[in-house]
């Protein structure tokens, strides 16, 4: 049997300055249950394949599913312009106001494994996410998984702050953004998150962000779904959102879900020009003919 090195079955951790940081950030930020509602709907992913499949944009990488549903939710944030706002506190007597945004940031958490920290995840933003390609989003997304603190300057100074200073200066000034609008743009974006735990293994993820949109995914696996009456196997994921109901009411809120899922289902909408592949020409009829075989004028 292993030796108890404490002797109690226990042991409480010395203090980590960015635990009291994310603690800090959840549990003063995270919007309350009473006010968020989760919809979760599957995805049918088939469009989404056959796109990638085909992808043949200047040999880049073939986007991710990440690219995919950040401009999904990007452009029916444009659609639907009520669910590009969030709620803020303002003035002495902290009172709530509808805070709207001028452009759609899409916000990502990052993980990050340091030696003090293995569970510290940070947020940066993928800005005008709307008339992104999928291409460039897909790009942004890999120099994000990538980065270090000589090259992302969200991260530099987030671990500036909670190393430098006592902590609990650190988890105020972190806070700040809440209370002014042009902080929240710099520092978390805009109305919505996106994150997906799904190489991991999760199926479904149903949180509550301080985002006032948290978009999240899980695997995509086949799943059997029924087609024109019959069952069939289809690539699929379980996607979710997380809304805050005091800026937009349930049928509102369905219909930027619906459009979300027909966005994913009907990826071509997410192409731009350079990014749709080629179709394959018409055939032709002998010279001086059309396919008909009429003669042309």
């Amino acid at each position: 049997m292993a030796e108890n090195p404490t002797g109690r079955g226990y042991r409480v951790e010395p203090r980590n300055r960015f635990f009291s940081a994310v603690c800090s950030i959840t549990s003063y930020e995270n919007r309350k249950p009473g006010n968020m509602v989760t919809f979760l709907g599957e995805v049918d992913l088939g469009e989404v394949d056959r796109v990638r499949a085909d992808w043949r944009v200047d040999e880049a990488p073939k986007p991710t599913y990440t690219a995919f549903v950040i401009k999904a939710v990007a452009l029916a944030v444009r659609e639907f312009p009520y669910a590009n706002r969030r709620i803020f506190r303002r003035g002495l007597l902290l009172r709530q106001r509808p805070h709207a945004f001028e452009q759609i940031d899409a916000a990502v958490l990052c993980e990050r494994d340091l030696p003090e920290a293995p569970m510290i995840a940070f947020v940066d933003m993928i800005r005008d996410a709307d008339q992104q390609s999928l291409d460039a989003l897909t790009q942004q997304l890999r120099n994000l998984a990538s980065c270090d603190a000589t090259t992302n300057t969200q991260w530099r100074t987030f671990v500036r702050v909670i190393r430098s200073l006592p902590s609990w200066l650190a988890a105020w000034i972190i806070r700040l953004p809440v209370f002014f609008p042009r902080m929240w743009v710099q520092y978390r974006g805009g109305a919505f998150v996106v994150s997906s735990p799904a190489k991991y293994g999760v199926d479904v993820v149903a949180a509550t962000w301080p985002w006032p949109l948290g978009v999240s995914f899980g695997m995509v696996k086949p799943r059997p779904v029924v087609r024109e009456g019959q069952v069939v196997v289809r690539p699929t994921f379980t996607v979710t959102l997380n809304f805050d109901r005091r800026l937009m009411a349930g049928a509102q809120a369905a219909r930027f879900f619906h459009r979300i899922v027909e966005l994913l289902e009907t990826p071509q909408a997410l192409l731009t020009d350079q990014e749709i592949p080629p179709q394959p020409a018409e055939p032709s009829g002998p010279a001086g003919t059309n396919p008909e075989g009429l003669t042309g004028n």
